[in-house]
């Protein structure tokens, strides 16, 4: 997996070369992207690089400090907040998210936006060349580019609403200006659940270890899934996740084994953002942003930067819901600080033998098979199938060290997937999903102004956005986009 790796997440410049090229006397300015893609290691490459902004919108890497999507889907919940920092306090944007006071200028939205849209241009590149090619590998190519196209635009409509849909080749200016302006969001979904039928026909079950990391049929369904809930459509999300149920992922049986940073690509994995450590600039840096900003070399022997740490540390809430008997708690540790302060902080993505400060090898998981277990609880609870909505929770629940729940609710199902899936990118979107944000989020609102009213202040949490605000920067390129209203 991780030699898959090197290549995986080596930048291609679509326009300027490719890898093996590199090296070439050939100038690299005398390749463009009409002559650049011919043969089928020309796309290989080039899906490649369509991979590769997952690192930073998923990430961070040690390159980056504006990773968004672990921000924005977890600590803009009650699940995870920051440690908040009196030495240094350039980590605001991400306060300022977790707070819901969020400035159209935050780098974060920058960061999302730039790095989903960069993603879906390689993604329609590649498919506006590939269209006349024939290939062993053209289909998988192609399942691959769209199912990635999808994610990007899953993650764009759920955080800014209507976007702007690109799905051809921008080959000129007047192109690029008649193509930006946002689109209905039901069009944006559309276009995702075609991406996906498509994909998942196209895409095998699984990889040979060193393919281990792409996209496959599994990924594709639980995605398309994903978003038929979101569409409030829980038949057919039932066909995809049933059908997921039979591509040979499983439980561990041990939920720590999951993170085990050794067996990442582990059965109970469906898709996970690839990292690597070492001296390749493709390490993730979860273990640091992760961990007590004040901590210094106590946690990480090679020491801790002194800002911009501390982040996704689990609540006093999350803490509190979780049953007395329940394994997963067991992934939260604790750190005394000089001052006798508790530190709750997540030890999923602990790498402690990485070799090089700050280049980690966590990887993120995006879909794992517990997900499809409670996706599929909630689908058919909604369905009227109650007694098979409560053998899947079951199943999660008894890993955990848990007891069965009999006659599951909707509550029992979102709780269920809270403290499965805590510090993963997951309580956000649910909470936004199920129409429960808004009371959750004020009620965790009331009691941070409570519990921490210098790190907090009394203007937080007046108003729960269930939208980000369009980054300031498109608006001032193209004053036709309009910004969401509740940042006007």
């Amino acid at each position: 997996m991780k030699k898959y790796i090197l290549f995986l997440f080596v930048p291609l410049f679509i326009l300027e070369g490719c890898w093996d090229d590199f090296l070439k006397e050939n100038p690299v300015d005398s390749l463009t992207a009409n002559n650049y893609y011919n043969t089928e290691s020309d796309f290989l490459y080039a899906v490649n690089s369509a991979y590769t902004n997952l690192q930073e919108l998923y990430g961070s890497t040690s390159n980056t400090w504006n990773g968004s999507y672990w921000a924005f889907s977890e600590m803009r919940s009650d699940n995870t907040t920051y440690q908040y920092n009196n030495v240094d306090l350039s980590g605001s944007r991400y306060e300022e998210m977790d707070k819901f006071i969020m400035y159209t200028d935050n780098d974060l939205l920058n960061s999302c936006w730039d790095n989903s849209y960069i993603g879906i241009a390689k993604c329609n590149s590649v498919l506006h060349y590939i269209a006349d090619k024939d290939f062993s590998s053209k289909d998988q190519f192609v399942g691959e580019i769209k199912f990635l196209r999808a994610l990007y635009y899953s993650h764009l409509v759920q955080y800014f609403g209507a976007v702007p849909l690109s799905t051809s080749l921008v080959q000129s200016y007047e192109q690029a200006y008649v193509t930006d302006k946002r689109t209905s969001v039901d069009s944006v979904y559309t276009q995702i659940i075609d991406d996906l039928n498509d994909a998942k026909g196209k895409l095998p079950s699984g990889y040979s270890a060193s393919d281990g990391g792409r996209a496959t049929e599994g990924a594709a369904r639980t995605l398309l899934a994903d978003v038929y809930m979101w569409r409030d459509n829980y038949a057919d999300a039932i066909t995809e996740l049933e059908k997921v149920k039979t591509l040979g992922y499983t439980l561990l049986p041990k939920y720590a084994d999951v993170f085990d940073i050794d067996n990442e690509q582990n059965s109970e994995i469906i898709f996970s953002v690839q990292y690597i450590g070492g001296n390749y600039s493709q390490g993730s840096f979860f273990m640091y942003r992760f961990l007590p900003w004040n901590s210094g070399t106590d946690l990480i022997g090679k020491g801790q930067y002194q800002a911009r740490t501390g982040e996704n540390i689990p609540t006093t809430d999350l803490l509190e819901s979780f049953e007395v008997a329940d394994v997963r708690k067991n992934m939260i540790a604790y750190y005394v600080d000089e001052n006798n302060e508790t530190i709750p902080y997540t030890i999923k993505f602990i790498d402690e033998g990485h070799t090089v400060r700050g280049q980690c090898g966590n990887d993120f998981p995006v879909f794992r098979y517990s997900k499809v277990l409670l996706m599929l609880a909630e689908c058919y609870l909604r369905e009227g199938k109650a007694d098979q909505a409560s053998d899947l929770v079951n199943e999660v629940r008894n890993r955990a060290g848990l007891s069965d729940l009999s006659n599951v609710s909707l509550d029992d199902i979102i709780q269920e997937r809270r403290v499965e899936f805590f510090c993963e990118a997951d309580r956000w979107d649910v909470l936004v999903r199920t129409g429960k944000a808004q009371d959750v989020m004020t009620a965790h609102g009331i009691r941070q102004k409570r519990e921490r009213p210098v790190a907090v202040g009394s203007s937080s949490f007046s108003t729960i956005q269930l939208l980000f605000p369009i980054p300031s920067d498109v608006i001032d390129l193209n004053p036709n986009i309009k910004q969401n209203p509740e940042y006007k």
